[in-house]
Formats: structure tokens, C-alpha cells, sequence
């Protein structure tokens, strides 16, 4: 590549970060994409590269004169050096084709038929209500009722009557105390819960070794000891759980309406309220998935084999079964979001959990739209949404709590 060509480039993959960039320029930018995976493999690395990433990362500090010229000249040498070749992502909108990668989020859009806003409030059309905020991101819940903030007023350690709880940055850890070594049938359970809010997410290790990470807007509930012989949790939002094993002891999680049975494994379960569908992912080991009845009786029953995912629809007796990419459904504990031909109002109600606002349409019809990509959990909301605009998504106007979609 010669310099003056590399140079353009450079141009306008910052001016990308600084959201100045036009049309046009970034026309030139996917038409070079467009020529071979070297192209979009280079693209990726240099996004991606540590020296330039970390400056990008401080864009409210670059400019057009030093910091702009120290990124793009950067830029430059990499994209004069010999390319290399590896998988990159395309954007599709219509019949037009194109790559677009915007600091750490890609996304892939195909508009489909219209589809109707579910639900409406006076003259507004509220797509996704975001939930109430609160003061913390995760609150422990004991037994009888004291609550303790996750966040600001965690202590080192909470005495309870079959277990001590260890608590550090943004960890819990339950050890069962020696003389509470029971299985006595008779002794009464007690119950604590762990809830995440808005933006939130926690994780914990159980009495039993289990370890539990838990997504924003969700909520455990766990016996402080496992005493019977059966474990079982209830779940409501999201939790990605690594099981310890115990052969006599079966590891049950209650979401929605849809039980999980293991013995020891690595799983995926995602059961909001606000969801008609409860989702299980295997990652490894095996796992047994029911729909029970409302006197919790098994009426359908699927086993899964690892990177096979279980779905159930409320109301409905079946479950159906599909191959997925495991590592893209757990990766909001790695600090990611990953979409796979999901619908928008998927996206959107993601969105609203983690940034806790309200997505909103005033039109009584919406261009349905599915994506693929990557969000890093971190990122800016207005940049997310500009992405998502940018690929050929609809136009976001954010007004404090609430963002309004109107279509291009």
C-alpha cells in the first residue's frame, strides 16, 4: 500500500473514534474492507492494537493537531506493513453490502417487514421501559429480611446460622461451618437472595463450591447451606453457573417455569420477566432441562449435549433444542455482549438493563431488525447507539432517562 492511500485510511479510521467522520469517507473505508479478508483482518488489529487503542480510549483528549497526529501516524505504520489474513464481519443492510467496525462495537443488520410497538403510554409508543434505578448495583438479602448493599456497605464477614459469608470487591463467598456438616432431613433451610440492578452485575460462590455469576437486573435465591438432598436455587434474569460436582446431590435451577438438572457442569440460564422465552446453554458436562406444571410435575424433558441450547416459550409443552455459539452466550460475564441474529428489541431491552433507560417510538409501526456483534459493557451508550445508527439501524435521540427511535 502506498503512503498516500494508507494515509486516508488512517484519517478516517480516527476520525471514526472522534465521530466527525462523513459519509463519503467512510464509504472509502468499507470499499477498501470490501477488497480481501487481509484488509479486514488488518482493520481488526489495528482497532484493537494496544498502543493505539489505549489512545483512542482517551478521545475527549484527542484533537487535530498532536494526539491526531500521533494516532494516525500510528495507524499508518501498520497499514504499510504486510497484511495478514483472518475472519472479519460485514455489515449487511438491504442489498447493500459493506464492512463497518466502530471503535469496539460491530454490528450486522438486516431489515425485515414492519413490526408493531408492543407497548403504548398516552402518545408515546414505549418499546423498552428500563427498571427503577436504585442507590446499588446488587444487594444481598439474608433470611430474615436485613438487607446489605453489595456495593457501598459490604462487610468482611456476615455470621449466619449454618455459614459464614466472606464478602470482598464485588465477590460473596458462602463456607459452611464444620459443626453444620449435617444432611438432616429435618433441618429447615434458610434462604438469602442476591439481586442486581440497573447496570449491575455480581458474582458468588456457594456453600457448595458453586460458583454464580449473575447479569444486571436479576436475582438468586440460595440456601445459605444445602442440607437436603437435593440443591436447589431459583433464578429469575440471567446467571451463568459452574456447578461442583456431587454425585448424590443434584444441582436444580428454577427459572421461570423451566427446571435445569446437573451433577456437575458449566451452564447458561436466561429467564427474565420481561421475556416470553427461558434459554439453558451447556457449555461442558450435561445437563437435563423440564418444563414443569403448575404442580411442578414434568411435562417435557430434553438432555443437552455441550454448545447445544435448550429454549422453552411460555405456555407452551415442547422444548426445542439448538446448536449455538457457547462463548458468545456467556460473554456478558467476561464483560461483553454478543448478538447473534437477535431481534432489536433484544438488543434494546440489553441496553436498557445495563444503562437504565427507556427506549421509546412515537411511530405505530417499526422496521424490525436483526443484529450481529459485539459491545464492550463499557462503552458509551451514545456511541453504542450511534454504531447501531451508523450500520443501519434507526436514529436514537437520547434525552436524559429515555431515548426516542425514529426511522431514517
Amino acid at each position: 500500500m502506498d503512503y498516500s492511500k494508507a494515509r486516508q485510511l488512517a484519517e478516517i479510521i480516527v476520525k471514526i473514534r472522534l465521530r466527525n467522520v462523513t459519509f463519503q469517507e467512510r464509504a472509502t473505508l468499507a470499499d477498501w474492507l470490501e477488497e480481501s479478508e487481509n484488509n479486514r483482518q488488518l482493520y481488526k488489529r489495528i482497532v484493537r492494537g494496544q498502543s493505539i487503542a489505549k489512545r483512542l480510549k482517551e478521545e475527549d483528549q484527542i484533537n487535530e493537531s498532536v494526539n491526531f497526529v500521533l494516532v494516525r501516524d500510528g495507524i499508518i505504520r501498520r497499514l504499510v506493513r504486510k497484511q495478514q489474513t483472518r475472519r472479519f464481519l460485514r455489515l449487511v443492510s438491504g442489498s447493500i453490502s459493506a464492512a463497518c467496525l466502530v471503535g469496539a462495537v460491530l454490528f450486522v443488520l438486516n431489515n425485515k417487514p414492519d413490526k408493531e410497538i408492543r407497548r403504548t403510554s398516552g402518545e408515546e409508543n414505549i418499546i423498552i421501559a428500563a427498571k427503577p434505578e436504585t442507590n446499588t448495583r446488587a444487594m444481598l438479602i439474608l433470611a430474615d429480611g436485613v438487607q446489605i448493599d453489595l456495593v457501598h456497605d459490604l462487610p468482611e464477614v456476615v455470621e449466619q446460622k449454618r455459614a459464614i459469608i466472606r464478602g470482598e470487591n464485588g465477590k460473596l463467598l458462602y463456607e459452611v461451618k464444620r459443626d453444620s456438616l449435617l444432611n438432616d432431613e429435618t433441618v429447615e433451610e434458610t434462604f438469602n437472595r442476591v439481586v442486581t440492578y440497573v447496570g449491575g452485575d455480581y458474582f458468588l460462590t456457594l456453600s457448595d463450591g458453586t460458583r454464580v455469576w449473575l447479569n444486571a437486573d436479576s436475582e438468586l435465591e440460595f440456601p445459605v447451606s444445602f442440607v437436603r438432598n437435593e440443591r436447589v436455587v431459583k433464578l429469575q434474569g440471567e446467571a451463568y453457573f459452574e456447578v461442583q460436582r456431587d454425585v448424590n446431590k443434584p444441582f436444580i435451577v428454577d427459572a421461570n417455569g423451566l427446571r435445569t438438572r446437573v451433577l456437575g457442569t458449566s451452564f447458561n440460564v436466561k429467564a427474565y420477566r420481561d421475556e416470553q422465552n427461558v434459554f439453558t446453554t451447556l457449555v461442558k458436562g450435561s445437563v437435563a432441562v423440564e418444563v414443569l406444571d403448575n404442580g411442578n410435575v414434568p411435562t417435557s424433558r430434553v438432555v443437552l449435549e455441550p454448545g447445544m441450547q435448550a429454549m422453552w416459550h411460555e405456555g407452551s409443552k415442547a422444548i426445542s433444542v439448538q446448536p449455538v455459539n457457547v462463548a458468545n452466550i456467556a460473554a456478558w460475564k467476561d464483560g461483553k455482549f454478543i448478538f447473534t441474529e437477535e431481534d432489536i428489541e433484544v438488543v434494546l431491552r440489553t441496553l436498557s438493563r445495563w444503562y437504565g433507560v427507556n427506549f421509546i417510538c412515537k411511530d405505530t409501526q417499526m422496521e424490525k431488525y436483526t443484529f450481529n456483534g459485539l459491545i464492550n459493557k463499557d462503552e458509551k451508550l451514545e456511541t453504542v447507539l450511534e454504531n447501531l445508527t451508523l450500520a443501519g439501524g434507526p436514529i436514537f435521540n437520547v434525552v436524559g432517562k429515555n431515548v426516542y427511535i425514529t426511522k431514517k
